[in-house]
Parts: structure tokens; C-alpha cells; sequence
């Protein structure tokens, strides 16, 4: 029994660890890319149930695997014969004996037992069969192959989204923020022009204009205010967080990123491109099934040995063995199995044009990104020139509205303009981000893991602030 004093030490500490639990979760959640992905591909419920599906065809293939082996069963029956077989004697039919018949009447000899038991345990072993169940498993080898490709292709998909929520997060913060400075530059021009409206220096009009402009600053600022929302919710959902998560987003540093040729883009998308991996398991179980549908026209012999066991069967021993050889053919069918083998071939020609097809698919696709991947370059370069200009701009006008030859609205109208600015070179970097994941993804490697970034240069000293 807990003594009282231990009872409460208990009770204090649940207490403590809650309300520490109910502290932390109204803190918002840290994440970087990375560990956005990473969580994306562990707790993704579409990821999972693909995960389930691979050990779902795994377990298939263990079953197509077991019938390699033999199988013993039982079959036992409980049988009642409402009339029995009857032999008759008739009298004399053994002869006689000191002039006295045997038997001496006609005598009925009853077979059997109207209710009749019978048990038997056969152990067989498919022979010719085995061509068969080889091809069998050969095509549940390909359907987990394909399974896992499917996973593989999954995860890439999921691994781009999060890329996509990530920086589209990072940027709607950013324009935000660029709103709010446009709203108070809005603010300060409407009450300098209310000043000078009221001074007798200016018209109506312009506090007209300049409440039209706060206006539309304030709906900006909502407007990027929802987007947040909305981004929030979907990456939660990806992640497989509450959708109520609140998350602070780590800006990346932008890498430069060391490019290989098309053609060694498009070589590589060949063995690791998991839909092409896909089509190519198609293909295996396509020949699988051929060669199975082949084997239709050869005679399913089966070995096998029984033990039987009878009560009141007659002419049988109660206990007593059997074995040998069962062989069963199809001698004609009206042409079922033919049409079998060519729907088959068939199948198999559909899986080899399918294959060509998404490699001239990938081929199409990897030349786009790659083209995209060039011009996000320039993007990048023409926004980080571009913000360099703002904030050279912001810094000469805070130094004019100290020395008093600007107004305060002309130093936020410059910052607001520099947020734009950062706001526009984010979204740059998103860009050529968003086209170097789409060229990985293509080439079937995860988005924003170390596998994927083995292709990644040296970080350069570029680092995007908020």
C-alpha cells in the first residue's frame, strides 16, 4: 500500500508535468526543413497506409511462397445409411453335415453399420505444379517491388508539398510583414495630408487617396494574415500535427546548387525514378504471367500418401495406407487456355509500351525543371540585386528623416518597400528551391533529406532574413 506522504509527492509531480504540458503546447513548434520532412515522411497517414500496403504484399508472397511445399489435410465424415446391403445364405450352401444342410434356413448376413465413420490424412506434394507456383511468385515479388515504388514515389511527393507549405509560409510572413509597414506609411501620409488639409495647403482629394491606400495596405495584411492560416493547416496536415499546431519556420540557408548535365539527370531517372521502377516490375509480372498461362497445358501431377481410417465400411480393414501418384489434364477446353496465353502477351505488350511512354515522360519532365532551374537562377540573382537597392534606400532615408529633409512617411514608405523586397527574394529562392526539389523528385530521390542533397555545393554566405 502507497504510504499517504509518497501519495503526494506522486499527485504534486502529475500536477507540475500538466500544467508544464499545457504550458509548452500553447508555444509555437520549431522547425527547420529537414526536420519538416522528415516528420512529413514518418507521420504522413497517406504514407503510412503505403507502408501497410508493401506488408500487405509481403505477406502475400510469403503465402505463394508456402506452396512450394507439401500440404497435409484431413477429411473425416460421419455417414448413416438408412438400409443396409444384405448377403444371403441359403440353406446348404456349405454343405451338409450327417444329412443336416449348413445352413440349416436361409440366413441374411447384414454388411456394415448403418452408421459409418471414416478418417483420412493425406500428405501431397505438387510436382508439375511447381512451374506454376514459380511464376506465381515471381509475380508477387514484382507486386511488392511495385508497392514499395509506389511508397518511394509517395514520399517524393509529400517531401515537394512540404517544400512548397514551407517557403509559402516563409513568404505570405514576409509580405505580412511588408503590408503592416505599408499600413503605417499609409497612416502617417493620411495624417500629414489632414494637416495640410486642414493647413489650407492641399485638397480634399488627396486624404481621400491616402485613405483608399490605407485601406487597401490593411487588406494586404489580412490577406497574407489568411494565407498563413491556411499554409499552417495544410503542413500540419501533411505532417500529421493537430491542425490547430502553431510553427515557427527556420529560414534555410540558399545553397549553391552543383548541376549535373540533362542527360546524366535523365540516366539517373532511369534506375531511380520509382514510377519507371514500377513499370518495370509490371513488366516481370507481365512475363510472369505469360509463362504461367503456359503452363496451363501441361498435366498437374500430384505424389501423395494417405492414411485412412474406417468403421463400418465393409470389406475394408478399419486401419489401412494408400499412396501414389494423381495426375489431372484439361484434355479441351474450346480454346480457353490459347486465349488465356494471348491475353497475357498482351498484357505483357502493354507494360513494355508503358514503360517507353513514362520514360519519355520523365525525359519531358526533367527538361522542363531543368530549364526552370536556370531561369529561377536569374530570378535570384536580378530580387538579391533588387533588395540590396531597398535596403540601401531605407538606410539613406532613416538618415534624411534625422537630419530632417524627409518625412516620416517617406522613411516608412522605404521600409515597407525593402519587406516587399525581401518578400520578393524569398520568393525567388522559393522558386529555384521549389524547381531543384521538382528536378530530385523526378529523378526519384526525397526532397530535402541527405540522400537527396548529395548533389548540394558548399552552403554560400547568402542567408535570408525574416
Amino acid at each position: 500500500m502507497i504510504p499517504v506522504r509518497l501519495f503526494r509527492i506522486i499527485a504534486i509531480a502529475v500536477g507540475l508535468l500538466a500544467s508544464a504540458t499545457s504550458t509548452l503546447a500553447g508555444e509555437p513548434r520549431r522547425l527547420t526543413l529537414r526536420e519538416a520532412v522528415q516528420l512529413a515522411v514518418e507521420q504522413n497517414r497517406s504514407l503510412k497506409i503505403a507502408r501497410l500496403r508493401v506488408k500487405e504484399n509481403e505477406y502475400k508472397k510469403q503465402a505463394a511462397r508456402s506452396d512450394y511445399f507439401p500440404t497435409i489435410t484431413n477429411q473425416s465424415n460421419a455417414l448413416h445409411i438408412s438400409e443396409l446391403q444384405a448377403l444371403n445364405v441359403p440353406p446348404g450352401a456349405f454343405g451338409t453335415v450327417s444329412g443336416v444342410p449348413i445352413p440349416a434356413v436361409n440366413t441374411n448376413l447384414q454388411q456394415g453399420k448403418q452408421t459409418l465413420y471414416s478418417s483420412g490424412t493425406m500428405i501431397a506434394q505438387p510436382l508439375t505444379q511447381l512451374l506454376r507456383i514459380h511464376q506465381e511468385n515471381r509475380a508477387a515479388a514484382a507486386d511488392i517491388v511495385t508497392s514499395r515504388d509506389e511508397l518511394k514515389k509517395g514520399e517524393n511527393e509529400i517531401a515537394l508539398e512540404v517544400h512548397s507549405l514551407y517557403y509559402g509560409i516563409l513568404v505570405a510572413e514576409l509580405e505580412k510583414k511588408a503590408a503592416e509597414q505599408e499600413t503605417a506609411f499609409a497612416s502617417e501620409t493620411l495624417r500629414e495630408h489632414e494637416n495640410d488639409v486642414s493647413g489650407g495647403s492641399a485638397l480634399e482629394v488627396s486624404v481621400i487617396q491616402s485613405r483608399a491606400e490605407l485601406l487597401e495596405a490593411q487588406q494586404s495584411a489580412l490577406t497574407a494574415e489568411l494565407q498563413i492560416e491556411d499554409y499552417t493547416s495544410e503542413l500540419n496536415d501533411l505532417l500529421g500535427l493537430p491542425l490547430d499546431t502553431q510553427l515557427e519556420l527556420v529560414p534555410e540557408e540558399i545553397s549553391d546548387l552543383s548541376v549535373l548535365s540533362k542527360a546524366e539527370y535523365i540516366n539517373a531517372a532511369w534506375d531511380e525514378n520509382p514510377e519507371i521502377r514500377a513499370a518495370q516490375a509490371t513488366i516481370e509480372k507481365a512475363r510472369a504471367g505469360v509463362a504461367a498461362a503456359k503452363t496451363a497445358y501441361i498435366p498437374d501431377v500430384t505424389a501423395y500418401a494417405r492414411h485412412s481410417y474406417q468403421d463400418g465400411v465393409p470389406f475394408l480393414v478399419r486401419n489401412f495406407g494408400t499412396f501414389g501418384i494423381n495426375l489431372n489434364y484439361t484434355v479441351f477446353d474450346f480454346g480457353k487456355r490459347r486465349a488465356t496465353v494471348r491475353e497475357r502477351q498482351t498484357q505483357l505488350e502493354e507494360a513494355e509500351q508503358n514503360l517507353e511512354h513514362l520514360k519519355e515522360e520523365v525525359a519531358v519532365a526533367i527538361e522542363r525543371s531543368y530549364n526552370k532551374l536556370e531561369r529561377t537562377r536569374s530570378m535570384v540573382n536580378v530580387a538579391a540585386q533588387a533588395a540590396k537597392l531597398r535596403e540601401e534606400s531605407e538606410r539613406l532615408a532613416n538618415n534624411q528623416q534625422q537630419q530632417g529633409v524627409i518625412l516620416i512617411s517617406d522613411v516608412r514608405h522605404a521600409t515597407a518597400a525593402n519587406y516587399k523586397a525581401k518578400a520578393d527574394l524569398l520568393q525567388a529562392n522559393l522558386g529555384y528551391l521549389l524547381a531543384w526539389a521538382e528536378l530530385q523528385r523526378t529523378v526519384g530521390r526525397t526532397p530535402g533529406t541527405s540522400a537527396a542533397e548529395g548533389q548540394i555545393g558548399a552552403p554560400a554566405a547568402r542567408r535570408l532574413s525574416r
